[in-house]
């Protein structure tokens, strides 16, 4: 196959039509794509002196993707699960250039024969129910502005969505009243396309009910002051802002993804199964929400005193035992 070797076309049809026509997936998972090559082009342009219009694939080379990384970690100052994101990009493309040529299986090779670096996992954090409570508390439901904030707030902990679930939540995916003695539901859009249902406690029922008053079924649920959807950056804003009101949290970073995990813990505090849990978040492998049975100290303490062995008797060796052998003897 006769394909041309500048960098900038194979890149449109990688970002344009191999992720999203032919791959399908996620709309955030293109953006992460982008922003990665955002980052690289101007580097390998800077470095070989060339305009990024006119780089070549030869361009992107496996000591230029090395140095890019080394970039990435000690003058941007990303962690080593950054770097390997946008590593994860770099060889999704490499990888998808030789299968349209096989001229460039050897260039392929060596961007694809990069190693990811080993990273220690970060700490799960977490609220404890009376911090996530007082975090709901802060905003002022007095107000239109408030109550928004304090449902959207309390949808996340219910629910443990996620930030992009939360946004993109329509009037429409919500189930709410003349359901008899059967909980309200709620229908979340999550990764890669796939769609979950998740129960609603009485309360937030009622409150989303309120708020979703005489609206289409075609809106969002959590409308900003401006009356448009909230975006993603406008709900790690609401989240931190809230924090810095409740003394308990002063000092900590707190974000949505940390209430997601609070919902997870507190689950696990209330003794649901760790299988329900994984359909609860919405994640694949089991392996994903074993994380949450680690970092809770008091279900550990409670395993812990069910597993404590007796005190072991003195030892009487078989022999001593009359009863067996008359038994084996009359056998």
């Amino acid at each position: 196959m006769n394909e041309p070797r500048t960098l900038g076309p194979w890149l449109r049809r990688f970002l344009a039509e191999h992720i999203v026509t032919e791959r399908n997936l996620a709309r955030n998972t293109q953006l992460s794509y982008r922003d990665t090559f955002v980052l690289l082009i101007p580097f390998v342009s800077t470095v070989v002196r060339k305009p990024a219009d006119r780089l070549a694939l030869d361009d992107l080379s496996s000591r230029r993707v090395l140095e890019f990384l080394a970039h990435l970690e000690d003058e941007r100052g990303c962690s080593a699960q950054t770097r390997n994101l946008r590593l994860s990009a770099v060889r999704a493309f490499a990888r998808f250039v030789a299968s349209r040529d096989p001229a460039l299986l050897e260039w392929s090779a060596g961007i694809r024969a990069i190693t990811v670096k080993k990273a220690a996992p970060r700490p799960v954090g977490w609220l404890s129910k009376a911090e996530m409570k007082a975090l709901r508390d802060v905003p002022d439901r007095r107000t239109p502005r408030g109550r928004v904030e304090h449902a959207l707030l309390l949808f996340l902990h219910n629910t443990g969505a996620r930030v992009s679930e939360a946004t993109a939540l329509m009037v429409r995916d919500l189930e709410l009243g003349g359901r008899g003695d059967r909980h309200a539901l709620v229908t979340l859009h999550g990764k890669g396309g796939k769609l979950r249902r998740c129960p609603l406690w009485p309360r937030t029922e009622g409150v989303l009910a309120e708020l979703v008053k005489g609206r289409s079924a075609n809106e969002a649920v959590f409308l900003s002051r401006y009356h448009r959807p909230y975006t993603r950056f406008g709900v790690y804003r609401l989240v931190e802002r809230c924090a810095a009101r409740v003394p308990e949290l002063e000092g900590r970073t707190v974000t949505p993804h940390q209430i997601r995990h609070s919902s997870a813990c507190h689950l696990l505090q209330s003794e649901i199964d760790i299988n329900t849990i994984r359909a609860w978040l919405g994640h694949v492998s089991l392996d994903t929400t074993n994380i949450y049975a680690e970092i809770d100290i008091e279900m550990k303490a409670r395993a812990m005193a069910l597993c404590d062995a007796a005190e072991p008797g003195p030892d009487r060796p078989w022999k001593e035992d009359k009863g067996l052998m008359a038994f084996l003897d009359a056998l």
